[in-house]
């Protein structure tokens, strides 16, 4: 069954201080998740179900970095998979520290 499109979300993916890119009205699905929006506008590297990379740029276990997101300003509580995007949304992806 074809999920109807309900809307947009905003995409944000920061790789560093000065190099963010911002999808904005992308077209979403009723049950499209954060991965799918992701993976409609970045090339994504996924293992065991866990960003690795967007774009070529790799997450630095070495230094604690890691892709992680944040819905509407709040960092998710699961995981790229599991997680619907509503319409109006605003996924956020950075490299951050995982605590």
């Amino acid at each position: 069954v074809k999920s109807e499109q309900h809307g947009t979300a905003t995409l944000i993916v920061k790789f560093d201080k000065s190099t963010v890119k911002t999808y904005q009205n992308v077209p979403i699905t009723t049950d499209e998740t954060v991965l799918d929006l992701l993976e409609s506008k970045t090339k994504v590297t996924l293992t065991s179900g866990i960003i690795t990379e967007i774009d070529g740029i790799s997450q630095v276990e070495s230094a604690n970095l890691y892709w992680l997101f944040k819905v509407d300003g709040k960092l998710a509580d699961k995981g790229v998979t599991e997680t619907k995007v509503k319409a109006g949304s605003q996924i956020e992806f950075y490299l951050g520290q995982f605590k």
